[in-house]
């Protein structure tokens, strides 16, 4: 992973161990971590989002959904965010990181794990 990917209260993998950047020298070391797809248990069981089924799952305090593409392994954002790239117009995600990183980017909160 690149340091410039991570905040203080990110979740990564170190080797085979769940890992949450807890410091600002704790990103120096990035390239010795590895990301953590997005899950329904991640979603649902730490995030506490809600399951809508059929893909859709919301956020339960604030108007903030993802859609899990199955065939391409990846969650799209429900609500319109500039993806500030050639991609479109949603913001394509497959990894908890980001996921916390555009939460807090458009709430100013962070995302809360459910311990």
């Amino acid at each position: 992973m690149k340091n410039t990917e991570l905040r203080i209260s990110n979740y990564c993998m170190n080797k085979e161990e769940l890992f949450q950047v807890l410091c600002g020298p704790d990103i120096d070391f990035a390239e010795d971590f590895t990301p953590i797809s997005i899950t329904k248990d991640w979603l649902v069981n730490k995030f506490r989002f809600n399951d809508n089924g059929g893909g859709y799952y919301q956020h339960p305090e604030y108007n903030f959904f993802l859609y899990h593409i199955e065939e391409d392994e990846y969650f799209e954002c429900y609500k319109q965010v500039p993806a500030n790239d050639d991609s479109g117009d949603y913001k394509t995600l497959q990894h908890v990181h980001k996921l916390q990183n555009l939460f807090f980017e458009l709430f100013d909160e962070e995302l809360e794990v459910r311990e």
